[in-house]
């Protein structure tokens, strides 16, 4: 008589911890992940135990099967999860310091553009910069302040200063010439109404009008200068 004693008892495994790890430096993905062991038991003996982790984790929840079998052929699986974070900020360069000069008739620099460049380890980037590439700044300093984040909701920052100046000359016409008599008994003229310049205008604000005339006035042609100055000398 013949008597076959079946193992059709399948081994129990039970799954190591969830890792949790961060992604390589640079990469959007870790290497070298150190799974753990998992807890395994058989009636008979355990053959094998394995696990289809992959060599580079990406960024994210990662799934690992992990199998055991028994020296009969029966298996058993179980799963752990591998969590890869990505905490690397981004980089983030902005441009140098910028001097420019007002629009001309204008007391601002308009369509101010430049360039701010970023990078991250995983997804393309989100740059912002407040104020924003072409726009008017007025004449003074002006500080630009530009962000990045990433997918991971990483940010980083920069700032830079852009400097507007006001190199335009305001404009002068001087009053009509004027022609006196010389006083009673004198050789002079006194009380000479010079009168105002028909017109002063500059591009952000005239500061004063002034002029180098001083009484009295010989007899002859007297030469009267008018200066006017603005308001950024």
């Amino acid at each position: 008589q013949t008597v076959i004693v079946v193992d059709d008892q399948a081994p129990s495994i039970s799954c190591p911890a969830a890792v949790t790890v961060s992604a390589d430096l640079g990469q959007c993905s870790a290497t070298n992940v150190v799974l753990g062991t998992p807890v395994t038991g058989d009636n008979c003996a355990v053959s094998s135990v394995v696990n289809d982790g992959p060599e580079s984790y990406p960024v994210g929840t990662n799934l690992v099967v992990w199998t055991v079998s028994d020296v009969h052929g029966n298996s058993s699986s179980c799963t752990q999860t591998v969590i890869v974070v990505d905490d690397q900020v981004p980089s983030i360069s902005c441009p140098a310091d910028l001097g420019i000069a007002t629009d001309a008739g204008q007391c601002s620099a308009s369509n101010v553009v430049y360039a701010v460049s970023a990078s991250d380890n995983c997804t393309n980037v989100v740059v912002e910069c407040s104020p924003a590439s072409g726009t008017t700044f007025s004449v003074g300093s002006n500080s630009v302040t530009c962000t990045v984040s990433d997918a991971a909701g990483n940010t980083n920052g920069c700032s830079f200063t852009v400097t507007v100046s006001d190199s335009e000359r305001p404009t002068l016409s001087c009053p009509a010439d004027v022609t006196v008599n010389a006083d009673l008994g004198s050789c002079s003229a006194t009380n000479v109404v010079l009168g105002a310049p028909t017109s002063t205008n500059d591009n952000c604000g005239v500061s004063t009008v002034v002029h180098n005339g001083s009484e009295p006035y010989p007899v002859g042609t007297n030469l009267v200068v008018w200066t006017v100055t603005d308001i950024h000398n």
